[in-house]
């Protein structure tokens, strides 16, 4: 029976609608397995022993075994949403076009280069592979700090239907003047709530949930996997820091461990269930000068690429999941990693 179930934080509905997969596959074709690919390409940018055929201009590393090797690179993104421009302010603010207004040197685009090996994902990398990975994140987003960013985006898109372009693997990380308007929403509504219950709304769903179980994909001392309860895609799952913490700058080096520990055992849980499905990840993280509030927490969205959204969807910006939470954390619970 179809329902609908409304985000305590967001106070967005979705329409939970399981009938509509009866008789029909859940994935309509299957992607293939990582090692099906090469370790290797030539063609690819990205690639250890590539680094001289191609101009990328390299920003941070972190190193393995010798300062020569690299385990994880951050590099200038060559097709750039923003130019690496230096974003500091308008003395006079905004610049007015007519009755609109717009801004230049805005913002930076860098890539984080996941591995040097080009059929490696987080579910096929070792513990300290994806450690190495968290740690960039985390190494790069400090850095962006320099008091002109208002807000630093980081993603990854993970096979062509969530709209990578390079197979090799690999994070974006974009910092931009303006805060976008769905993470003011965000905001908005994590601070109205704070000042009605005088409390985080992330942290009471976390603490509900642990209790409840019954969505829980994966926890450890730090973090903790779950099925939203009005997820709005088929087997999303989002992690947040047990902790209240409210910015990524706040994790500490144990809990980096901890993170990372988290992300790769879900993501591998994703690829064994739905052959290496196609996925966004999206750090949900409030602009830099709210990286200490009480009312916000920061986490991870996992968004796997398994429906295109239809004219209803479109229509009226309401998401309809055929899959319940409770049914996507039973499936992936019963893979063992």
């Amino acid at each position: 029976m179809s329902e609908l179930r409304q985000r305590l934080d967001t106070g967005e509905w979705v329409i939970m609608a399981p009938e509509r997969l009866e008789g029909k596959k859940q994935l309509k074709t299957s992607n293939s397995l990582q090692s099906e690919y090469p370790v290797y390409d030539k063609k690819c940018p990205f690639c250890k022993g590539n680094e001289d055929r191609f101009s990328v201009i390299e920003i941070d590393r972190i190193a393995c075994n010798t300062e020569k090797e690299w385990a994880v690179r951050c590099i200038e993104n060559k097709f750039q949403i923003f130019s690496n421009h230096d974003p500091i302010p308008n003395e006079k603010g905004f610049i007015q076009d007519g009755i609109y207004y717009k801004y230049t040197r805005a913002g930076n685009h860098e890539l984080i280069i996941e591995s040097s090996e080009h059929n490696k994902t987080f579910a096929t990398m070792s513990e300290i592979e994806v450690l190495n990975v968290v740690k960039m994140y985390v190494q790069r987003y400090k850095e962006l700090d320099d008091g002109k960013n208002l807000k630093t985006v980081m993603f990854k898109n993970h096979g062509a239907g969530s709209g990578a372009s390079q197979r090799h693997p690999h994070s974006q990380v974009v910092s931009m003047m303006v805060v976008p308007g769905y993470v003011r929403l965000l905001l908005m509504d994590a601070m109205n709530y704070f000042d009605r219950h005088g409390e985080c709304v992330y942290c009471k769903m976390l603490k509900y949930e642990l209790n409840f179980c019954k969505r829980i994909i994966y926890e450890n001392d730090n973090f903790v996997a779950y099925t939203p309860y009005a997820s709005e895609t088929p087997f999303g799952i989002e992690i947040y820091p047990k902790k209240h913490q409210a910015g990524l700058d706040q994790i500490s080096d144990l809990e980096m461990i901890s993170f990372s520990d988290c992300l790769r055992k879900v993501l591998k849980k994703l690829y064994i269930a739905l052959s290496n499905v196609d996925y966004n990840l999206v750090f949900r993280n409030p602009p830099y000068s709210l990286s200490n509030s009480l009312y916000y927490h920061w986490h991870l969205k996992i968004i796997p690429r398994l429906m295109v959204p239809g004219g209803f969807e479109l229509g009226s910006n309401m998401s309809v999941n055929v899959v319940t939470p409770e049914k996507a954390a039973s499936i992936l619970n019963e893979v063992k990693v």
